[in-house]
């Protein structure tokens, strides 16, 4: 497949100019969150990594699309909506899926069990604590580099659905989104959409379920809908479809059939787009984000270069002004760090304790009906006997209950942990704007935040991991005569054994209490320093551009000229290379 970016010019050859400019700009980087940024753009254009997101609200068709692109039932269509799982497809010659779990393992799985890990009824409320699902199949779609990304649904029943979904927004290149005809339009997607238009460069709008409407009530959707994305888009164009039809036609291959779908025209579209867009769409994403990293580093540059030519006592001034202006940021910034502090402390409390409470009330009370009916079922045999089926019926169930609860804690803390780092993130994006709102004004240069996208990095990079660990469970403390009397004995045994299952809950309880609390403690460390990097960052970018001004004030007019036409050539530089990039561009 070949992708023409300008003319003359094949993607390839695209992708090796701008990895070898990444590599160039590199060296002139001094910002660490710069350095960081490019390297991942670099990553991105060497893996030719191409996401083609499938959104909407849930129970629109998505899935059902992905599999009429395919042309087989490779996902699994629940009547209910989807667990919290991204399912991700990428070329393989043959069929292979891979399961991936929040605690960093990976297993392979026969087809026939796909359905037990990405569906509602398979994995209720994901307790196999499961975080991607990768296939990788023989489709021409998913050639050169393309993955198609199957998202949960927002707007369920399930907030962890939107959250996921949510998390694949920076990730995407092109959009597939879907509404259908059985729904109007919700408040919902349109502010969905509102986010996706801000991630992804295009954006394909299909209109599902077509075959449920006459020619005229389709009419009538179609308008409707129209209006509504005119308000968000200029002149989108809304493929009218059936999934559930094109599949059906595709599979009998059936023209008559995929003709009724609607879903010729925008396969035709989607055909040309990746024969023809695909690199430049991928091309134009990598290209803005490095223009906005020079558009920062020559920011710094003209700093220093205004520091040069200020009087020494404006000079002074200035830097006064943004000394107080930094202790304000470095407040905010604590603010930031205690209010994160807080806010984890909350969801140690009212989640984590709070269901921790609710496991040990449920399992005490379980295994005293457990003990009762064991107990009815082997009364008759002897003491020694009774005692040692006793002890190993209570030590399974309790590891069998805490086996089935924690993944479903560990996915229902990562979501709350996930949700306070969105917040905190826009809270540092906003302090990071506005210290650098205030370096523009105080020199009279204006520059746009370079914004590091970092949301679908928590799972990845910040997420606590869990190893599966053995539940230490001591054992009972034979403290009866194992002489006594069968019927005096017995009491005894029962009432020793229903005091143990509230010590050994209590403590199993206590160590998974502790466990989760110490791993939700380094993700909170590891985040808050990656926040707080980012304003100082921020800060002493533009802190060292003004001082080096300063710093050249002491020094000889002959130095003063050198240190200018240093910068000059690095603008100059940073000029050639906005130059040829928007070049690429076109």
């Amino acid at each position: 497949m070949v992708e023409e970016g300008t003319v003359g010019n094949t993607y390839s050859e695209l992708k090796n100019k701008l990895i070898k400019i990444i590599d160039e700009i590199s060296t002139l980087l001094i910002n660490c969150n710069s350095k960081i940024s490019i390297e991942h753009l670099k990553a991105k254009l060497s893996e030719n990594i191409f996401n083609m997101v499938v959104m909407g609200e849930f129970k629109r068709g998505k899935t059902s699309l992905i599999n009429a692109l395919i042309g087989c039932d490779l996902l699994p269509v629940a009547v209910v909506p989807l667990t919290s799982i991204a399912t991700i497809l990428t070329y393989g010659e043959i069929l292979k899926i891979t399961v991936c779990f929040n605690n960093g393992e990976c297993m392979e799985i026969p087809y026939e069990k796909l359905g037990d890990y990405v569906t509602e009824k398979g994995n209720p409320k994901n307790i196999k604590g499961v975080s991607e699902v990768y296939i990788n199949y023989p489709s021409s779609y998913l050639k050169d580099g393309v993955r198609l990304i199957d998202t949960p649904g927002v707007g369920s029943v399930y907030q962890h659905n939107t959250d996921v979904a949510y998390q694949y927004l920076p990730k995407s290149d092109a959009v597939f989104f879907l509404v259908s005809v059985d729904q109007p339009m919700s408040r919902n997607e349109i502010d969905f959409l509102n986010d996706v238009k801000e991630y992804s460069n295009k954006i394909f709008f299909l209109l599902n379920k077509k075959d449920y409407l006459s020619e005229s009530e389709l009419k009538e959707s179609m308008e409707f809908i129209k209006n509504v994305l005119g308000e968000i888009y200029e002149s989108p164009k809304i493929y009218p479809i059936s999934a559930k039809l094109a599949l059906s036609g595709i599979k009998s291959n059936d023209d008559k059939i995929i003709e009724e779908s609607g879903i010729k025209e925008f396969l035709t579209d989607l055909n040309k787009f990746l024969m023809e867009e695909k690199g430049n769409v991928l091309i134009k994403t990598v290209l803005n984000h490095i223009l906005k990293i020079l558009q920062q580093l020559e920011f710094e540059l003209d700093l220093e270069m205004r520091s040069l030519k200020t009087p020494i006592n404006d000079l002074k001034e200035k830097i006064r002004l943004f000394e107080d202006k930094k202790a304000d940021i470095i407040q905010k910034k604590e603010d930031f760090e205690i209010l994160l502090e807080g806010e984890i402390k909350k969801l140690v409390k009212n989640i984590l304790e709070e269901d921790i409470d609710k496991q040990k009330k449920f399992l005490v009370s379980h295994l005293d009906e457990v003990i009762n009916k064991t107990y009815a079922e082997n009364k008759n045999i002897s003491l020694k006997e009774l005692y040692k089926v006793l002890e190993s019926k209570i030590i399974d169930e309790i590891r069998f209950s805490f086996d089935k609860w924690i993944p479903q804690e560990d996915d229902k803390l990562f979501q709350n942990f996930q949700r306070i780092c969105r917040r905190f993130l826009g809270d540092v994006d906003g302090i990071i704007d506005e210290i650098v709102s205030f370096a523009s004004e105080l020199f009279g240069e204006k520059m746009s935040v370079v914004k590091t996208e970092l949301l679908w990095e928590l799972k990845s990079d910040f997420y606590y991991r869990f190893k599966r660990e053995t539940l230490m469970i001591d054992a009972l403390s034979k403290s009866i005569t194992l002489s006594l009397p069968k019927i005096i004995g017995d009491k005894i045994l029962l009432k020793n054994f229903k005091n143990y299952i509230v010590n050994v809950v209590d403590m199993q309880a206590g160590n998974l209490r502790y466990d989760f609390a110490e791993r939700l403690n380094k993700s909170k460390i590891k985040f808050k320093w990656k926040m707080v990097d980012r304003i100082d960052a921020s800060i002493d970018g533009i802190e060292k551009a003004i001082k080096k001004g300063l710093e050249c004030k002491d020094k000889s007019e002959l130095e003063i000229n050198k240190r200018e036409k240093e910068l000059n050539v690095l603008k100059e530089k940073i000029r050639e290379y906005k130059s040829h990039l928007l070049s690429l561009q076109t």
